[in-house]
Order: C-alpha cells, then sequence, then structure tokens
C-alpha cells in the first residue's frame, strides 16, 4: 500500500487563490515580502465522524480548497496577526510565557489558534522570534470542512519552515491539533490536522487514530466522480459546548463499559455491557463506524462506488439516530440526493464533520447533470431557501510554497 503523500515542497501548478490573496494582504498590512508562505487544505470525512478521539479507523480526504499563511520575522518586540477573511489585527503575548497571558475573545479568539501554534513550537525546544503573520483562507468556515485544522496546520508548516524547525507529518499535526484543543477549547482528535498535513491527491487517507498508522487509498479520478459539498446555511463552532458534551458521552460510555478504548469491544460484547441511554447509542455509534470506515475504505480500493454509498447513508444514519448531530437542514439534503439514487448517478449522502451544522457531502457520477440543482430544488421547498454548492476533489496535504510560485502573485 502506498506511503503517504509528501508535499512539503508544494506540486501544485499553480499559487491558490487563497495564497494570492495572503500575500497581497501581508503586503498591505505589514509591508515587503513575507519570508515563508504555506498553505494547508481543509478536508471532508468520507466515513467516520466522532470516532477520532475514541481510538477509531477514520477515512477523509484533503479538499482542494486552502488556508495560506505568510510570515516574516518583525523588526520590533511584537508578535501580530492578521486574517484577512475577518479583517481582524491581533497582538499575541510572548509564547514562552502564554501560560500568564489572558485569552484573545469575541472577534479576536481566532489569535488564540496562533498563539497555540507558536507555544508547541516553544514546548520542542524552537526559538520563536516576534513574528508578523497574515492569513487568508477558502475553506468555509463552521461548515464541518474543517477550517480551523487548515488554519493550525497551515501555521505549524510556516513556521516550521521559517524557524527552520524539523517538525513535519505527524509531529506538526500534533502540535496543530494541541493548540486547537488546548487554546481554542475545542476536544478534537487528530483526524482533521492529519488529513491536512499528510494527504495526497486522488487519494483518501485511512487512519487508526489509536496508532496514528496512515495508509493512502485511491479515490476516484474527478474524470469519473463528483463530490459535491451541499451547505444548507445552519452553521456552527465546535467551541459552543455540544461536540464536548458527545465526547464527555464516549468517554463515560468507554467507562461503563470497563474498557480503555471502545475499540476493544464489538457489537455483540457491546450489548452484553447493557449501557443506560444514551450511552449505549453513542458507544453503538462508534463501534459500528469503526467497522463501516475500514469497509468503506475497502469498497473504494475494489472501486465500488455503489457498496461506498451504502456505508455512507448507514453512516448518516447512525449520526443522526445514534448520535445525534445531525439537523433537519441536513437530513433533507441527504434524503433528497437519496431520492435520485444510483439511477440518476448518485451513489450516497451524508452529513460531514462535527454535526450541528455544517454541511452534506454526495458522491455522484461525473456525468450525472444536474445533481446540486435537483437536491437545492427539493431543499428549497421545504426551507424557503436555496443551499449553496461546491465540487470538491481530494487534493494534497500542506506544503511551503516556493517564491518563485507566489512573488508577484
Amino acid at each position: 500500500m502506498p506511503e503517504p503523500y509528501d508535499s512539503r515542497v508544494d506540486a501544485l501548478p499553480h499559487a491558490s487563490p487563497a495564497v494570492a490573496r495572503c500575500v497581497d494582504a501581508f503586503a498591505r498590512r505589514f509591508g515587503g515580502t513575507p519570508a515563508t508562505v504555506a498553505r494547508a487544505p481543509g478536508r471532508v470525512n468520507l466515513v467516520g465522524d466522532h470516532v477520532d478521539y475514541a481510538d477509531g479507523i477514520v477515512l477523509p480526504i484533503a479538499i482542494d480548497r486552502d488556508c495560506a499563511v505568510a510570515v516574516r520575522r518583525a523588526s520590533d518586540d511584537r508578535w501580530r496577526a492578521w486574517s484577512e477573511d475577518l479583517r481582524s489585527l491581533v497582538e499575541l503575548p510572548d509564547p514562552a510565557a502564554h501560560a500568564s497571558a489572558p485569552r484573545l475573545v469575541g472577534d479576536r479568539s481566532w489569535g488564540n489558534l496562533v498563539t497555540g501554534v507558536l507555544a508547541g513550537f516553544a514546548r520542542e525546544g524552537v526559538a520563536v522570534p516576534p513574528l508578523e503573520v497574515a492569513v487568508a483562507s477558502d475553506v468555509p468556515i463552521g461548515a464541518g470542512l474543517a477550517s480551523s485544522a487548515a488554519l493550525g496546520v497551515a501555521l505549524a508548516t510556516a513556521f516550521a519552515d521559517a524557524l527552520s524547525a524539523p517538525l513535519f507529518g505527524i509531529p506538526l499535526a500534533r502540535i496543530a491539533q494541541e493548540a486547537e484543543s488546548q487554546f481554542m477549547g475545542v476536544p478534537c482528535g487528530m483526524m482533521d490536522q492529519v488529513a491536512s498535513a499528510l494527504s495526497r491527491p486522488d487519494h483518501a487517507l485511512l487512519i487508526d487514530c489509536r496508532t496514528l498508522d496512515v495508509r493512502s487509498v485511491p479515490f476516484p479520478p474527478s474524470s469519473r466522480a463528483a463530490l459535491w459539498v451541499l451547505d444548507p446555511g445552519v452553521h456552527r463552532a465546535l467551541a459552543d459546548g455540544r461536540y464536548a458534551e458527545r465526547r464527555r458521552e464516549v468517554e463515560e460510555a468507554t467507562r461503563a463499559a470497563g474498557v480503555s478504548s471502545l475499540r476493544e469491544l464489538d457489537e455483540s460484547a457491546l450489548r452484553e455491557r447493557g449501557l443506560r441511554d444514551p450511552l449505549d447509542r453513542r458507544a453503538r455509534h462508534v463501534v459500528r463506524e469503526t467497522q463501516r470506515a475500514q469497509s468503506a475504505a475497502n469498497a473504494l480500493r475494489r472501486d465500488d462506488l455503489a457498496l461506498f454509498g451504502l456505508f455512507m447513508a448507514q453512516s448518516h444514519q447512525s449520526l443522526r439516530d445514534d448520535f445525534a448531530v445531525s439537523t433537519p437542514e441536513l437530513d433533507a439534503l441527504v434524503d433528497a440526493a437519496r431520492s435520485i439514487g444510483e439511477r440518476g448517478g448518485v451513489h450516497g449522502a451524508r452529513l460531514t464533520g462535527g454535526g450541528f451544522g455544517g454541511c452534506v457531502i454526495v458522491l455522484a457520477e461525473a456525468s450525472a447533470a444536474g445533481v446540486p440543482e435537483r437536491i437545492g430544488a427539493t431543499f428549497e421547498r421545504r426551507f424557503r431557501r436555496r443551499p449553496t454548492w461546491m465540487r470538491v476533489a481530494a487534493g494534497p496535504g500542506a506544503a511551503v510554497i516556493p517564491p518563485l510560485r507566489w512573488r508577484g502573485a
């Protein structure tokens, strides 16, 4: 099986729109050019939601939507970061003294992630001088496409290059994950950051979150299959508490089952534990979803998209009924896609990400005409508004952009 794609030197033929906007924003905010520019993608999880923090198995792809970060050592003693999308400038504490500094709040809270990543480098013994940072992204925020992980991994990739720190791959992804968990209050697993850091073009990643073993799985080329992301416009923040509540329930179910990890149980053994509701449903989702991710990867390897679509449907049903993270809008989009079915060129659909809002993904034949339009029309008749959609492809993981690619962008 192929090893994960090493994209530390970017392989894309041209700078993405996010890179061009980032370089321009850096020049306007700080003057001149950055020393380093890096990009990291968002992700779509195909199967395997809410199991990464339970030592489960997940199957995401990186998408061809990026967060870009430009960085340069500052000429003064200030750490500053600018978000082009949020139109927000934040002044950051010395990473070595972050523990005594108050957290940023409100529309400046995104700066805590920057501080968290810098603090991760400081923990690794890397000297972190004052820096100027600019950020731009075309990964939608709050849509379940891992915009915060893309930011964290892009920051870590840029800082590793600018500070000549030998960090990449899993260690780099862990710095980004710890920053999001400790500095943003999101008790996430490693899936998003690993997918953003290590993905390769035209492949999904099968990630064992217990061992962090990563395997590449061929994903159908865009000439054959279309992966649509449909956004009903109901966004959420993972830090609002509901995501953390589900994680607490999984941890409580694990303790009640008398195991160190739900990976130790199959469905029969789980039934014997007789857990109370809703812990039994939360645990059942984790056990089944972990098995489902492995089976879905096998279906991709056999190029059986109809079977893969069945696993997508089962995954959504489990997230809706056992894990209770779907919404009426997400369910409506999935139902509309299922009504088109294989005859109309639709293999499967499910929500993606943490739930409580976000997006639905639809896997269809590339030749199937009007799939998102038909789904959108059905949705509009019920909710009196039209969802938005975009087609995404399985793209490469995080990388530093060579200067010849972004100078003058």
